[in-house]
């Protein structure tokens, strides 16, 4: 008797471990069932990719007869979003910038408007997502001076070409030529003979003057504005009282017979020079004509410019004047930046 009761009592213990096993495989089975629902379950339907969208670019460029509007026609983004090109003259801007998101609102009498809003003298408000200068935002004179609007588009981080940076340190002389002279301090006079420069602060520092004959420079004008030539320590000193009526600065440098000028071009990996036949009587090309030549792009013409371009954090379209005198050497006296004259077979 005793030992079927211990058969049975083991009988029922082999029945209670088997339903316990039973269940723990059901819990396994259920699980790795879980799991593949899990991964068979359909991928997530892919988000709707955003639809191109018309992006605004300015051009400051007062000149009716460069039809940008023509050049950017057709042209999309990769992304298949297109462009309305605003052309205007710096003179006809104005700009304010607004916290948050609002960002920078540019007010402009445009001579061009690929959406037709607004043709000059009547205006309209644009917010300008790229910035294409092709002139200066300062004239020679107070009343052509609108710094105000590049200050508004720097404050706003406008993307632009040149860099808004670059472009307002290339507003004054003495800022560029530093830089220059940065350049050639680092790889040498032979390969960057830059001319040499005094600088004035106020007419009262006009004690030394520079070799004669020299060339004065007024303040920050350009293209031949502001400049005269002197022969002698005795015109310098005249030119000095003149300047008093002001208080400008300036600077002096070695006037050079020229043969010829150059003027190197850089537009991103796009080089072209330029030699400059003087056709007028006159020492400025500027006011007595020039005949434009154009030349091989030599190894020395391509290292100004590379050297040129890395400038104020960068510069995508620059040149570099200089001038090829009648002694046989090069003499480079300036930087410009996106105001630079492009001959129109090269638009």
């Amino acid at each position: 008797m005793e030992k079927d009761k211990d058969k049975k009592h083991k009988d029922k213990s082999k029945d209670k471990n088997k339903d316990k096993e039973a269940e723990k495989s059901k819990q396994k089975d259920k699980k790795s069932k879980d799991k593949e629902k899990v991964t068979e379950a359909p991928a997530a339907a892919p988000t709707a990719t955003s639809a191109p969208k018309k992006y605004t670019i300015v051009i400051f460029d007062g000149n009716s007869m460069h039809r940008w509007d023509e050049i950017f026609a057709g042209k999309t983004l990769r992304d298949g979003s297109t462009l309305r090109i605003v052309q205007c003259s710096w003179m006809d801007a104005e700009v304010c910038v607004y916290g948050g998101q609002s960002g920078c609102l540019l007010t402009v009498a445009p001579v061009r408007d690929t959406d037709g809003v607004a043709i000059k003298p009547s205006t309209c408000s644009v917010k300008p997502d790229f910035v294409l200068m092709r002139n200066q935002p300062r004239g020679p004179v107070p009343a052509n001076d609108r710094r105000n609007v590049l200050y508004g588009l720097m404050m706003a981080n406008v993307p632009a070409v040149n860099s808004l940076l670059s472009e307002y340190m290339n507003l004054e002389r003495p800022i560029m030529y530093g830089a220059l002279k940065e350049i050639e301090q680092r790889v040498g006079h032979d390969k960057f003979p830059l001319v040499p420069i005094n600088y004035y602060s106020s007419p009262s520092t006009m004690v030394i003057g520079p070799d004669y004959p020299a060339v004065l420079k007024v303040s920050h004008a350009h293209a031949g504005m502001g400049k005269i030539k002197l022969d002698s320590g005795e015109e310098f000193r005249d030119i000095a009282t003149v300047l008093s009526l002001h208080g400008d600065y300036c600077t002096g440098e070695p006037f050079y017979q020229g043969e010829y000028g150059i003027r190197v071009q850089k537009m991103g990996n796009s080089y072209r020079v330029y030699k400059k036949v003087a056709t007028g009587s006159g020492w400025k090309s500027q006011f007595g004509g020039a005949d434009l030549q154009v030349v091989e792009v030599t190894e020395t013409y391509k290292l100004w410019v590379d050297e040129a371009a890395k400038c104020f954090g960068g510069m995508d379209m620059l040149a570099i004047d200089a001038i090829h005198g009648v002694d046989g050497k090069d003499h480079i006296i300036e930087l410009n930046g996106t105001a630079i004259g492009i001959k129109a077979q090269y638009w």
